[in-house]
């Protein structure tokens, strides 16, 4: 059965009571930080680099952005993103923003296993598409945290969404086929 994509962010989340945040590679887009003004009265955001040393970097930085159901910002992100690999969407019974900057941000970093500390895009959808099949239970749990159930992410065909779901057995994935 073939979905529209908003009709399945809206049924994961504000049908079912959830909040809905997109994690934002602003790299990707032309003046994305400018753009939340432009569609948004109040945007409720932060930069995952926020009181970072890449805090300056801020028109390249990855963003987290609180969504509602009517919101402007989200109509932009599924009509001129989608395909774009500009972010991804997460699902929570969170409201408080903080706390999922708080968790997010753990993960900017990573270490090679020579012990290189490298930047980890995991706000990018081709990036976290591949990675979070390749997780263990442990690492899915660790990832997911107690703040995550669910991520929406664009699929290698524009067509697609992927849901990502912990479960007691590690990762649930699902594909919709959608349109726009």
């Amino acid at each position: 059965m073939i979905h529209s994509r908003k009709d399945i962010i809206f049924q994961s989340s504000f049908e079912q009571g959830k909040k809905l945040f997109a994690l934002v590679d602003a790299a990707k887009i032309d003046e994305f930080p400018a753009l939340f003004f432009d569609l948004e009265e109040d945007p409720e955001y932060f930069s995952l680099f926020f009181e970072t040393p890449q805090e300056e970097l801020f028109d390249v930085a990855p963003y987290l952005v609180k969504l509602s159901a009517d919101s402007a910002l989200l109509e932009w992100f599924l009509n001129e993103g989608w395909g774009q690999s500009w972010g991804v969407f997460v699902v929570t019974e969170e409201e408080d923003i903080e706390v999922l900057f708080e968790h997010f941000r753990q993960f900017l970093k990573i270490e090679d296993p020579e012990g290189n500390r490298l930047f980890f895009r995991f706000y990018d959808p081709r990036v976290l598409r591949i990675f979070l099949p390749t997780c263990n239970v442990r690492e899915v749990f660790d990832f997911f945290g107690e703040v995550v159930g669910e991520f929406l992410v664009e699929a290698d065909e524009v067509e697609s969404l992927l849901s990502f779901k912990k479960s007691e057995t590690g990762l649930e994935t699902r594909t919709f086929q959608t349109y726009a």
